[in-house]
């Protein structure tokens, strides 16, 4: 049974996204032990991606853009308690610049108690959550868009928020690891690191399966960051090898 099984594991993941342990062993009337033991055999074949709990499609190769869709989807319950964790260090009235991501619009979607704030993006996505936050003012910088990923990027978007001061910037990436932050495309480099430059503090937001791993092209050295927010699953003993602090924050 174990084959036929796997292999409707791997449609539903598919078809989902994300898929928790319990609602699978549900599904095929077995325990969870016997659900993980599956887990683990399709992990090792490249077929899924555990983490928290569950089960998702694996991340794609670090060669190009994956749809925000999808993205969205992957690692959420991480990327919504590295959201509220990155909230809770916003204060009051200060002005916060929100790079693009599924990770980043986590921590959107966790300033909407928060008063005073004025928050500028480039991501549409993050734009339109934030539209709705009635204490805060928004400012979506100009630009080209991206497809898929709703990323606004170009000479325009530099040069509104090189005239911009910000009180803390915070960032998503495609991968990072002790060196520093790296990107799947090129296009949005220049922007990242102005808002870096533009920005007192920078903060960086990411899911533990994006540590340990490079992209193709350098973004800002981490050293060079104030602090980064990731999930429980991070092994502690690399996380305190890393050049700045790096939180790990507990998912339930």
């Amino acid at each position: 049974m174990g084959k036929p099984r796997q292999s409707q594991i791997m449609t539903m993941v598919r078809e989902s996204g994300y898929l928790d342990v319990s609602t699978l062993a549900d599904s095929f009337g077995v325990d969870q032990s016997t659900i993980r033991r599956d887990l683990m055999k399709m992990e090792r074949a490249g077929l899924v991606a555990r983490n928290h709990g569950g089960v998702s499609v694996p991340e794609p190769d670090l060669a190009g853009d994956t749809a925000f869709s999808v993205k969205e989807r992957r690692y959420h319950r991480e990327k919504e308690a590295i959201g509220a964790a990155m909230a809770e260090r916003i204060g009051p009235g200060q002005t916060v610049l929100l790079d693009s991501g599924s990770t980043t619009l986590e921590v959107a979607r966790h300033l909407a108690g928060h008063h005073g704030l004025t928050l500028i993006t480039n991501d549409l996505r993050i734009g339109v959550e934030i539209a709705g936050h009635p204490n805060a003012h928004v400012v979506v910088l100009g630009g080209e868009l991206l497809p898929n990923v709703y990323t606004l990027w170009g000479n325009n978007a530099i040069a509104q928020l090189g005239k911009l001061k910000v009180d803390v910037a915070v960032f998503g990436c495609d991968a990072v690891n002790a060196d520093g932050i790296t990107n799947t495309n090129g296009y949005e480099v220049e922007l990242k690191r102005t808002m870096h430059e533009v920005a007192a503090a920078s903060f960086l937001v990411a899911d533990s399966s994006k540590f340990e791993r490079q992209a193709l092209f350098p973004v800002i050295p981490l050293e060079d960051m104030t602090a980064g927010i990731t999930d429980e699953l991070f092994d502690p003993i690399v996380a305190a090898s890393y050049p700045i602090p790096i939180i790990r924050v507990a998912v339930g």
